[in-house]
């Protein structure tokens, strides 16, 4: 799936091996989790062609995220609703998709700062409302609590992840994007 613009070019695609090449640190993270959660075999591929600010690149990697997303559930979809609530520390995210065909976003998030790592956290939501026009689901998303806005926003890509995962009923095991889980 790819779309070019004249601000972007974004390219996603299946792949054996997932990378993601996005210039805003923040958002590559979060899209790095989200591939890694949701165990999709997924690269991605975005540039910013105009420099303005990260509007554009993030509605566009969701525009094409979502129509891959939704070419995806026309061939491999196993379940039409799945939910889950993630803690990441003190923040914990609550999700729901249904994979309807009429793409709808209902989300509850506030954060303090205004950016982190290059992405303004007013993209949070827009990433999401957009993903869920493109790939024609009914997607709910809430913070339910938190205090970081760093764990807040990367719960709620976490708990998006863990949807997808079981919308094409993989299993989703022991999984974390630093690739250790340190219990000391």
């Amino acid at each position: 799936m790819k779309r070019t613009t004249r601000e972007t070019e974004v390219e996603v695609k299946e792949c054996d091996q997932p990378s993601v090449e996005i210039e805003i640190p923040f958002f590559k993270h979060m899209i790095e989790t989200l591939i890694k959660h949701s165990k999709l075999n997924v690269c991605v591929k975005a540039r910013d062609l105009q420099g303005f600010d990260d509007h554009h690149l993030v509605e566009d990697v969701a525009i094409t995220f979502g129509r891959f997303l939704k070419e995806l559930f026309r061939k491999e979809l196993k379940n039409r609703f799945a939910w889950s609530i993630v803690p990441m520390d003190e923040a914990l995210a609550l999700c729901s998709v249904d994979v309807s065909g009429r793409g709808g976003f209902f989300g509850e998030m506030e954060f303090k700062r205004e950016e982190i790592g290059g992405l303004a956290l007013e993209n949070v939501s827009h990433f999401f409302e957009t993903l869920a026009r493109e790939s024609s689901v009914t997607l709910h998303l809430r913070l339910l609590s938190g205090s970081n806005d760093h764990h807040k926003v990367e719960a709620l890509f976490k708990s998006l992840a863990l949807c997808i995962a079981k919308l094409f009923d993989k299993e989703t095991g022991v999984v974390s994007a630093k690739g250790v889980i340190d219990l000391g």
